[in-house]
């Protein structure tokens, strides 16, 4: 998928209009994985990241691309973080968005990195979007059922009120677990490792193999998850999402966040040998 004229005024607009990022969870757990990810750098892949980013840390932009959602000048973007699937279906077998998902995102940024002849502000802008979408594959209801919007339409009750399976996965259940900010995620999930290499057995596979881990998720999440009533009322009606399931479901946080954090790490060792 080849979209460079169209991210080159993209870019352009982007500069002169820079976006502030989102916050919550999603600034959070993108940080996080950001963090855990630059730990794992070679020496030579830190210094042309740090370079291209002109000194901010991969945590400072990780979410820089949420930050641009819901802008129309932007739209380009909006398909661009998520991949649905039709229940029962893997990502390869599921119908693809012409104007592309998060896997198809990540193989262009990877692609538009390994050209010669791009320029710094180009390489810089498709290393923030690729720090954000390799995070992005990684969030199960990122890869949930295209009907329902990717779970924003299947109620949940969640301490007492009324919510949403994406919602769910996406902020409050990751709340829930810890009370934890980003760098103590990354901090204590990530102790003990070495550093400057990414571990193998958590990095292995592709970005295609990682997608359709994303997507089995995700199924299983619909299966799993108590379905609420009364989605957008005041005193929503439902079984209440347990401490149990919440307790069930922090070590696959967990190791979303290491995969995504060493896998984004063996990506740009890769890149910038």
């Amino acid at each position: 998928m080849k979209t460079g004229g169209s991210l080159v005024t993209f870019f352009i607009i982007a500069t002169l209009f820079p976006a502030t990022p989102a916050l919550g969870w999603g600034t959070e757990g993108h940080n996080a994985i950001a963090h855990i990810a630059q730990q794992h750098l070679t020496r030579r892949a830190d210094r042309e990241v740090t370079r291209l980013l002109e000194g901010r840390s991969m945590a400072y932009w990780s979410a820089w691309a949420d930050g641009l959602r819901g802008d129309g000048r932007y739209d380009l973007l909006s398909t661009w973080h998520y991949a649905n699937a039709d229940e029962g279906l893997t990502y390869a077998a599921a119908p693809k968005n012409p104007a592309g998902d998060v896997y198809t995102a990540v193989v262009e940024c990877v692609s538009r990195l390994e050209e010669r002849g791009t320029s710094d502000s180009l390489r810089a802008m498709y290393l923030k979007l690729l720090i954000h979408f390799v995070g992005d594959m990684h969030c199960p209801m990122h890869a949930g059922h295209p009907e329902d919007r990717g779970g924003n339409d299947f109620p949940v009750r969640f301490q007492s009120r009324a919510s949403n399976l994406h919602r769910l996965w996406d902020s409050e259940i990751v709340d829930a677990a810890r009370p934890w900010d980003a760098l103590e995620w990354a901090v204590n999930l990530d102790y003990g490792t070495q550093r400057r290499r990414p571990n193998p057995e958590l990095s292995a596979g592709e970005p295609l193999d990682w997608m359709e881990q994303t997507v089995v998720l995700s199924h299983r999440l619909y299966d799993d998850t108590p379905r609420g009533e009364n989605p957008r009322g005041e005193n929503p009606r439902g079984e209440t999402i347990s401490r149990a399931y919440i307790t069930r479901y922090t070590p696959v946080i967990e190791q979303k966040f290491l995969e995504a954090g060493h896998r984004l790490a063996r990506l740009l060792n890769e890149l910038f040998p």
